[in-house]
């Protein structure tokens, strides 16, 4: 079968505002800087529901996610908890590595993601490129997150940003999900020991 690809060109960010300490620090997105979604394929569940979507806010750093984090943490993907096609999201469980900020004894956690894997990119008869792709087991991250909750499952994290405070570790070097991004919280193949250190010198001087 042939393969079928979809591009998905910004997706919505679902925010659980955790508090207001950290807003004067948040840059909101206007309306005219939303990206359009594009639909190669009309039979798409992945991107069926809307037509244009944008990030809630915007972080230009990594001083500005840490001020908007509750956990930054090296974590390690274990699988998936459970998907909801409705709400267009999927939940995972995770094993934290390395808390770099949080006070938490935690040694999983669940975690929150805008998107859902459909029957087809598991197949390999779809390949949907999104600005923020889906996380697998045994991936590793550098994730910068908020606190939220949901009723039957309770306390969880999702990513401040959607994928801005999202970098994935690939051996020891550590790279942004998204490479388009052009902010300075961008990065792009930084040693991963350093960027930890960078990381935590910022939490300090923000204690």
């Amino acid at each position: 079968m042939k393969n079928v690809k979809v591009i998905v060109g910004s997706i919505v960010t679902v925010v659980f505002l955790a508090g207001c300490s950290s807003a004067p620090r948040e840059k909101n997105v206007s309306a005219t800087e939303q990206i359009s979604i594009t639909r190669s394929d009309p039979n798409s569940q992945a991107v069926f529901g809307g037509s244009s979507g944008s990030l809630a806010y915007s972080y230009e750093s990594l001083e500005e996610l840490e001020a908007a984090s509750d956990v930054i943490a090296e974590v390690k993907i274990i699988d998936i908890h459970s998907e909801d096609a409705e709400k267009d999201s999927t939940l995972y469980n995770a094993a934290i590595i390395d808390l770099l900020k949080g006070n938490g004894e935690e040694k999983e956690i669940i975690l929150k993601q805008v998107g859902v894997e459909e029957a087809r990119e598991k197949t390999g008869d779809l390949t949907i490129q999104r600005d923020n792709p889906l996380m697998k087991p045994d991936e590793r991250y550098i994730l910068f997150l908020k606190a939220g909750q949901k009723a039957e499952v309770g306390p969880l994290y999702y990513v401040a940003g959607e994928y801005q405070g999202k970098y994935e570790i690939q051996g020891d070097q550590v790279f942004s999900v998204n490479q388009q991004e052009k902010t300075k919280a961008m990065v792009a193949g930084q040693d991963l020991i350093s960027f930890k250190e960078e990381i935590k010198r910022i939490v300090s001087e923000n204690e």
